[in-house]
């Protein structure tokens, strides 16, 4: 009977404690009244908890009237509310000026930013979407401090781009791309912008050593969208619009091409080429209106759909990619799919899938530049008279007497096209057995089946330059398959309250393999598109193939330490073996670490508060590697050839390329300084950081000297040399608001600088791109390397002092009007000793700007990108002003030339005959100024809120590329090329204006 009045005391206690309790409501939304999905809502004091779903709205349960609710969610500012008497919170998050409890990637985890000790920069996918481009690393351009971006031109071309610098001679300068914790090579051609939720740089050792061999040109993270907690939300993005191609240079009509052609043969001794050029006079043959667009369509669109409950979120996108080349023909299509799940089976244990499918289809004519180069008169087609009714489709076109090719012909006949179908799928399954321990692995899986198909049509358009007697076809199958398996374990601690540890241990593997088969034929009956397989040849039938395979096994491990948010100490290490390397080399070691100093949180600051938010100084060290050389370097290969012995065509065999078996990873040691700050409640904050990098045994493929008995053709890898380069980054930001009018600047500085520090022997010189580079010890690699072009002799007098100590002339063959060489070394000769450095591809900095203005509804944003203190060379010299082909030139050459005294200085005489060899030397003729300020976007849109049944209705409108300022008269200022040939422009395919508009509709 006594235990009956126990149990009813204790049912009546907890009567009492149910009846105190009290059930809080309400939507947490952001300064735009836009609700914010996945806000952590908690008690203060007590472990209880709860999230807001997409819709904002939150239910949660306190135990009194002093109870006292916490909002957090990344990127706003946390909010403490009493709860008092109210059943009903509703509450509004201000964004965080500094947001330094964002999350940053940092490899196989995530760090708040306050806590990061290495140089990591990092941008929302947000900042990415306002562009409209192929790849998306182009919208990173003039965003992150120490990362060089050139954009490249063309449907589906991938721009160039350097984290600090150069870190290799030989081999790609590419960062390595890891996506959703997956390494994914070099490139994200792949990935849409859309799918993108940020990009962390790992610009430092520091940071990238636990990528290993890979990380010497620096790791870009990707992470992808996933899906929050609330019901479904559907987001479209949909933007299309017009790239604009303009003719780069104002070309000759017929009749000043004929004045052109006649004065360049009449200074030459000659009669006129073309006599009589007025009867030329308005029969200009208009090559460029005939096969060049003056706008191209390029189309995005992404629908997706997001929500899911506590147990189980998803995420599901489709995305369409179009760009248009200029031709009639040709472009870049891309369509992507992204579906990713994520199940939370209990608080230990979760689990998620990601499938990616793609497919893609590129293609395109590479002879713009025909179009110019082509002379005016000749007709597209050949006249009524000239066609005997026997001619295919592709020979009725005319042939020009400038041995350029019939370009509009050309076009008519391009058939080569590339299919690429492309499934990743990336698990991971994660447990977390006790508090603080997490066991996570992760694998991917990619197959991916690209097809090259190539038809050359049979024609003839002239019987000795210009046709093809037989028709052939072509095709090319290539696949791969890789995975990759990872896994971690993760212990997370906090001790006496302000002793925080984290030790991360894991191992991985790699391994990816592909093969290729190809066919090829000759003789298919007819030109028709159902004829154009390899079955249907008749002659010269020839297929081969190849595999190959690498792979890649590797340890690591972290340890971070942080006392009370003042004292940080991060080390890493990892152990790569990989299949590339035998075994006195297989193996390499990649340690890193850094450390920061929080000074904003020392007691000593305490007064400075209202100024100094945020001051931290970081440095760190590490070692990465690169190993993207072939697999089999490490073996002997046998090339095949043929030699003519008699009447008798033999087959030959020859040692091509040699094993090195001591050959080893290329090394990069790197050192980084840096300080961080925040200022005026972090409306000003940004950093500085010098860095310092030196790469060792560097990767060369270098030829057997003659005296070793193999042919001089014989390659070998081999580790030499040695490079170094320090350079700044400089990040400033500001931001405000002002009632409805918010506005930010966002500023970044880089500087690079390089040099040799060594090669494999003393005094080595290594050219590039046919000479006309040359890295030395001591100076920066790949700089232009020729003669100095010092102006134009005026008159006979200058030609007669131009002389040696005898009085015979340096330069025989030179007129006036011809260019005048030095004779740097004074030896009485114009020759090889004479070449110099004329300038380099490298820029002294880069900067740029982006800036953002926002009033209610309204917003405006515009992106500033600058290259500032770079050469580049102008090949397109010889093509524009050289009078001895018969290519076009620019309109006015006849009275731009040199022509009499004083006439000018830079434009050599008109000349049939080059004997001066004005354009055929390299020299600082071709050397210009490559500094360039380009407008990379800018954007005008309002948005509708809560209107039209939609949460969200945006509208924009945006220029990309608009306008450009630059003193290089080449095609345009954005020209990449490897180390040992960088910044030679030519007709290379420009990055072009864009006028868009988009639409995006969230409901």
């Amino acid at each position: 009977m006594k235990f009956k009045h126990i149990w009813l005391f204790i049912a009546v206690l907890c009567s009492a404690t149910t009846f105190g309790q009290i059930t809080v409501k309400g939507t947490v939304k952001d300064n735009k009244a836009l609700p914010i999905p996945g806000v952590n809502v908690s008690v203060k004091g007590t472990t209880t908890s709860a999230s807001t779903d997409l819709d904002g709205k939150y239910a949660i349960i306190v135990p009194n009237k002093e109870a006292q609710l916490e909002f957090s969610f990344i990127g706003f500012t946390n909010k403490i509310v009493k709860v008092g008497d109210k059943t009903l919170v509703d509450v509004m998050l201000e964004e965080s000026n500094q947001a330094l409890d964002e999350v940053v990637v940092v490899g196989y985890a995530t760090v708040k930013k306050k806590d990061v000790t290495s140089s990591i920069a990092s941008v929302k996918g947000k900042e990415l979407q306002t562009m409209t481009v192929g790849n998306a690393t182009e919208s990173l351009q003039g965003k992150v401090a120490g990362v060089q971006i050139t954009g490249a031109g063309g449907p589906g071309a991938q721009p160039r781009v350097l984290i600090r610098g150069i870190s290799t001679v030989n081999l790609s300068t590419d960062p390595l791309y890891v996506v959703d914790g997956i390494p994914m090579g070099t490139s994200i051609n792949f990935l849409s912008n859309n799918e993108i939720e940020s990009m962390d740089v790992l610009k430092d050792a520091s940071a990238s050593a636990i990528y290993g061999s890979r990380a010497s040109n620096g790791v870009i993270l990707i992470t992808t969208k996933k899906g929050k907690v609330g019901k479904p939300k559907f987001n479209v993005d949909l933007s299309n619009g017009l790239q604009i191609m303009n003719n780069p240079y104002n070309m000759a009509d017929a009749e000043s091409y004929a004045n052109i052609l006649n004065k360049a043969y009449t200074n030459s001794g000659y009669s006129e080429y073309l006599p009589n050029a007025e009867q030329y006079r308005g029969k200009t043959t208009d090559w460029w209106g005939a096969g060049i667009n003056k706008t191209s369509q390029v189309s995005n669109a992404s629908i997706g759909v997001s929500g899911g409950s506590d147990k189980n979120t998803y995420a599901i996108s489709l995305n369409y990619y179009n760009s248009d080349s200029f031709y009639n023909i040709g472009g870049w299509e891309r369509v992507t799919a992204r579906i990713a799940n994520d199940f939370k089976f209990s608080d230990k244990i979760s689990m998620g899938i990601t499938l990616n499918p793609r497919y893609e289809t590129w293609g395109s004519p590479g002879n713009w530049a025909d179009f110019d180069k082509i002379d005016p008169i000749t007709p597209i087609y050949k006249p009524a008279d000239q066609l005997n009714g026997t001619e295919n489709e592709y020979s009725i076109y005319a042939r020009s007497p400038s041995y350029v090719w019939n370009p509009v012909a050309s076009v008519a006949r391009y058939d080569d096209y590339t299919d690429l179908y492309n499934l990743n799928t990336n698990a991971y399954f994660q447990y977390e057995p006790i508090k603080g321990l997490v066991f996570r692995t992760q694998g991917s899986i990619e197959i991916g089946d690209k097809t090259q198909s190539i038809f050359r049509p049979d024609f003839e358009i002239d019987a000795a330059h210009e046709k093809a007697e037989i028709n052939s076809v072509e095709r090319k199958n290539t696949t791969n398959h890789d995975w990759t398996w990872q896994t971690t374990a993760t212990y997370s601690k906090t001790f006496a309250q302000k002793h925080n540890a984290s030790l991360m241990v894991g191992a991985t593997m790699e391994e990816y393999n592909g093969n290729d088969v190809w066919g090829y034929g000759e003789g298919v009956p007819n030109n028709s598109d159902l004829m154009r397989e390899v079955n249907a040849a008749t002659k010269n039938r020839n297929s081969g193939g190849n595999s190959w395979s690498s792979s890649l096994q590797s340890y690591i491990s972290r340890l971070s330490y942080n006392y009370d948010g003042k004292y940080y100490l991060t080390g890493t290490f990892r152990r790569d073996g990989s299949s590339k390397f035998m075994a006195n080399n297989k193996w390499a070691n990649f340690p890193s670490a850094s450390a920061s100093w929080r000074i904003s949180n020392e007691g000593f600051m305490e007064n400075t508060k209202a100024v100094v938010n945020d001051l931290r100084l970081r440095a760190g060290w590490g070692k990465v590697g690169n190993q993207s050389l072939p697999g089999s370097v490490y073996q002997s290969n046998i090339g095949q050839g043929y030699y003519v012995i008699g009447n008798e065509v033999v087959d030959t065999s020859y040692p091509s390329s040699m094993a090195n078996k001591d050959i080893k990873w290329e090394t990069v040691e790197d050192i980084n300084f840096g300080i961080d700050f925040g200022l005026w409640k972090n409306k000003l904050s940004g950093s500085i950081e010098y860095y310092e990098k030196t790469t060792e045994d560097m990767l060369f493929k270098k030829q057997f000297p003659t005296y070793s008995g193999f042919p001089g053709y014989a390659t070998i890898w081999t580790n030499v040399g040695s490079m170094k380069s320090n350079g700044i980054d400089v990040l400033l930001s500001y931001k405000d608001k002002k009632g409805d009018f918010s506005y930010g600047a966002d500023f970044t500085f880089t500087t690079s600088n390089v040099k040799m520090v060594s090669l494999s022997a003393d005094g080595e010189k290594l050219y590039g791109s046919s000479n006309r580079t040359l890295t030395i010890e001591g100076d920066e690699p790949g700089y232009y390397y020729g003669y100095i072009a010092d102006g134009l002799f005026q008159n006979q007098t200058e030609l007669n002092s131009h002389t040696d100590e005898h009085g015979n002339k340096l330069q025989p063959y030179a007129q006036a009007g011809d260019v005048r060489f030095k004779d740097l070394n004074n030896d009485g000769k114009i020759d090889d000793k004479d070449r110099t450095k004329l300038g380099s591809p490298w820029a002294d900095f880069t900067m740029g700007l982006n800036l953002s203005v926002a009033y209610k509804n309204f917003d405006l944003i515009a992106n500033f990108y600058a290259s500032i203190g770079n050469e580049l060379i102008n090949q397109n010299i010889s093509d524009l002003y050289n009078g001895a082909s018969l290519t076009n030139k620019v309109a006015g050459l006849d009275q731009m030339a040199w022509n009499g005294e004083g006439t000018s200085n830079y434009v050599p005489r008109l000349s049939k005959n080059d004997n001066n060899e004005n354009f055929t030397k390299f020299s600082s003729l071709y050397v210009e100024d490559g500094s360039f300020l380009r407008m990379k976007n800018i954007q005008i849109g309002y948005t509708f809120l809560n209107q039209f049944g939609l949460d969200k209705l945006r509208i924009s409108i945006s220029g990309q590329n608009l306008w450009t300022l630059t003193n290089y008269t080449g095609v345009d200022p954005e020209v990449g090329g490897g180390v040992l040939g960088s910044g030679f422009g030519g007709w290379n395919y420009p990055v072009q204006p864009t006028v868009l508009m988009g639409i995006n509709v969230g409901f």
